[in-house]
């Protein structure tokens, strides 16, 4: 660390006398792209839909309008407009026709003399208000894409224009960021890793060695804060981002922009390798928590719709590919995102993409990921079978909570299957950026839905949410990791947790299952909760598709429905119908053209309720998902549970086979702190019995636990027995 500010110190008059521009594009860059754009199908492609947008923009007035909203008009207008001259900026340098550079310079004239009379937002959120945006974040976007166009423009300008934009604009901007939001600066969170890349890019075009150094090291400089702790702190050392893969996309494209001016001035630093290429294993980690269908999995705060043809992965993979070594595995995710940079690493892409016949499928793999800084947080696993096309994934989450976006769902887990989402985590409650909809903000829902327990397909106890719903308090714990092995036929993950919920202990192991007997990988699902009192647990499923059918008689209110409960989340539950548990419950949806089928252990004290989201929803915010859910009341249970992919139906063609699924019975023989064994029983002579440990995880530690008469004995955490074979 000493090192990098001796650095920073010798560099200062360098780079406050360096030629502009010099932020993302530098003339390096510019000449690359001035002999390459038209070579490349993607650059052209990407540099004319630049230019087109410019020139639209040109022939329109110049509209810099006074903030009023958060998702409206005027809101959006600011958004434009950064959007514009940044991408004017690069369109003046490559062509060298002033009308771009004029245009920039008119607006950010406007701009300077607009921002010196606004003060608080008129639509500001109560914990961040920005000025010209709603909330301070935006704010900082948009100095991070302004900084690009005047550093494009900086050789066009007069030393007086300079003087009124950097004065007027920029800061008062960075002063308002350093001082009423200071808060956030010094935040480690995605709003502060914002706001040190917009301060850093502002120091570097404005010369400004002071301002570089609070970006690089905090406010007061002491190295607690910062961008280098941003990188630090926020990702694990293997690349997990601990606010979840949702924010992960858009925590990257400050991370290596910045980044990229932080190399295009200072290279002898060498960001790039900071931390064992942290930046390049956090690409790769926000890679691997996405489906094939490219959806980010939506854990914590999350919008659905977002997948790796974000924009801002479009940033993060071209500087990957540019400065982590070539990579052609990314190459079809590049040519899917359907655009490049304008800048050498986007040529590099494009010139790829352009002597590539044949495009592979990104390999994701079957990954564990740890949390924390250290790595010590628990973490968060990713079973994958099968191709590209018919992938299963299991997703099972046992992280730290995730600061201010986290979720209370510890040893919570989702499931994809087919392309499609089968067993879903509900995300977010949000319409982003529409105006009706609470001004695109988090709804209230979010809050009392979609951030508790019992939105989640975990155990909540008692009615509660985990850590009482309280963020200071979750923000202190994390699970712990069990362990997790992979071999040919058996998958298998397995976590702990005992701060949720005082006083209970959970433990749950989920194993995705291959063998020639199936179809299709089976998930075995054993949960494990344990106290020295009597509690209700419910574990619930959030199905997508069409209830097909079940095994139980159950009772339908569809005369008068009712909440499940008054609060933590069960208000917003609607009680479709219940019934109880025989033995063996099982349940079977459809998905597109799969069949899939919950087998789990239940006896008749076992309450099975059938229930849909949007109770106490009167302003419909929420999407009306439907799930099942399992309530045991005792001291300690074992919810053991298949989850089983079967069948198909073609409705064209009027086709149904395989409709029911082979498992018949899932079956708990023993369990004890020690170890736990599951029988599982179905068709083809299927007869299995998973043993579990559940003491301290070692791969070379005997086991024996009686069934009756028999005796298991194996060595290691788990063992598969095939009771026929």
């Amino acid at each position: 660390m000493k090192k990098l500010i001796l650095l920073f110190l010798v560099a200062a008059i360098l780079f406050a006398q360096s030629n502009h521009p010099n932020l993302i594009l530098t003339k390096k860059d510019v000449h690359v792209l001035r002999e390459n754009w038209e070579k490349y199908p993607l650059i052209k492609k990407s540099f004319e839909a630049a230019k087109e947008k410019v020139d639209n923009a040109l022939a329109s007035p110049i509209d810099v309008p006074i903030p009023k909203d958060a998702a409206a008009y005027t809101h959006e207008k600011h958004k434009q407009n950064y959007n514009e001259m940044q991408l004017a900026g690069i369109v003046y340098q490559v062509t060298q026709e002033k009308k771009y550079a004029e245009f920039i310079k008119q607006m950010l004239m406007k701009y300077a003399d607009l921002y010196p009379t606004l003060g608080k937002h008129p639509a500001a959120a109560s914990n961040s208000p920005g000025r010209l945006f709603w909330q301070s974040l935006n704010e900082t976007v948009w100095l991070v894409n302004t900084t690009q166009a005047y550093d494009c423009i900086y050789d066009y300008l007069t030393a007086a224009e300079r003087k009124k934009i950097e004065e007027n604009i920029f800061r008062k901007m960075v002063d308002f960021l350093l001082t009423e939001r200071v808060h956030e600066f010094d935040l480690l969170h995605n709003h502060g890793t914002w706001m040190v890349a917009a301060v850093g890019m502002a120091g570097y075009v404005m010369g400004d060695i002071d301002l570089v150094e609070k970006s690089l090291y905090g406010s007061k400089k002491d190295k607690k804060y910062g961008f280098l702790k941003q990188i630090e702190t926020l990702f694990s050392p293997d690349g997990y981002y601990t606010e979840g893969a949702y924010y992960v996309r858009y925590a990257l494209a400050p991370f290596f922009l910045f980044a990229e001016a932080i190399n295009n001035n200072q290279p002898e630093l060498k960001i790039y390798l900071f931390r064992d290429q942290l930046l390049k294993k956090g690409f790769y980690g926000a890679m691997e928590l996405t489906y094939t269908n490219g959806a980010f999995i939506p854990i914590n705060d999350a919008i659905k719709e977002k997948n790796y043809l974000s924009p801002e992965l479009i940033t993060s993979l071209n500087l990957t590919y540019k400065h982590y070594g070539k990579d052609d595995s990314i190459l079809g995710i590049a040519k899917r995102q359907d655009g490049v940079m304008l800048n050498e690493a986007g040529v590099l892409v494009a010139e790829a993409i352009s002597k590539t016949e044949k495009f592979e499928n990104y390999n994701y793999k079957s990954i564990e990921f740890t949390d924390g800084a250290n790595g010590d947080e628990g973490g968060i696993a990713l079973i994958r079978n099968g191709s590209h096309k018919d992938q299963s994934l299991l997703v099972m989450k046992y992280t730290s909570h995730g600061l201010s976006h986290g979720h209370y769902d510890k040893l919570s887990f989702c499931f994809y299957d087919n392309g499609n989402e089968i067993l879903q985590d509900y995300g977010s409650s949000r319409f982003i950026n529409v105006e009706q909809k609470w001004g695109g903000r988090y709804l209230p829902e979010n809050k009392s839905w979609a951030m508790q327990s019992i939105a989640h397909n975990t155990i909540s106890v008692d009615e509660k949410c985990q850590f009482e719903g309280k963020i200071n308090l979750a923000e202190q714990f994390h699970s712990d990791r069990h362990f997790f092995e992979l071999s040919k036929g058996v998958q298998i993950v397995s976590a702990k947790d005992e701060h949720a919920f005082p006083g209970v202990k959970m433990q749950r192991t989920m194993a995705v299952i291959k063998d020639k007997l199936l179809p299709k990988p089976i998930v075995v699902d054993v949960f494990k909760v344990d106290s020295d009192k009597e509690h209700q647990y419910d574990l619930p499923f959030y199905y997508m598709g069409h209830l097909i059918g079940t095994n139980i008689n159950y009772l339908n209110y569809e005369k008068e429905l009712k909440p499940m409960g008054s609060a933590n989340g069960y208000q917003h539950l609607w009680k479709q119908a219940e019934g109880n548990g025989t033995g063996v419950f099982q349940f079977t949806w459809l998905n597109e053209d799969r069949f899939y089928t919950i087998t789990s252990s239940a006896d008749s004290s076992t309450k099975i309720y059938f229930t849909r989201i949007g109770a106490s929803d009167p302003k419909f915010n929420l999407r009306n998902d439907a799930g099942i859910m399992l309530r045991k009341k005792a001291a300690s249970n074992v919810f053991a549970t298949v989850i089983e992919p079967h069948g198909v139906y073609d409705g064209v063609r009027e086709f149904t086979a395989g409709s029911f699924g082979q498992i018949e019975n899932v079956t708990v023989l023993a369990s004890n702190s020690e170890d736990s064994a599951v029988r599982i029983v179905g068709k083809n002579g299927i007869d299995w019995t998973l043993l579990i440990n559940n003491g301290k995880a070692s791969a070379d530690e005997k086991h024996s636990i009686s069934v009756g008469e028999k005796k298991y004995d194996w060595t290691g955490n788990y063992k598969l027995v095939k009771n026929k074979d």
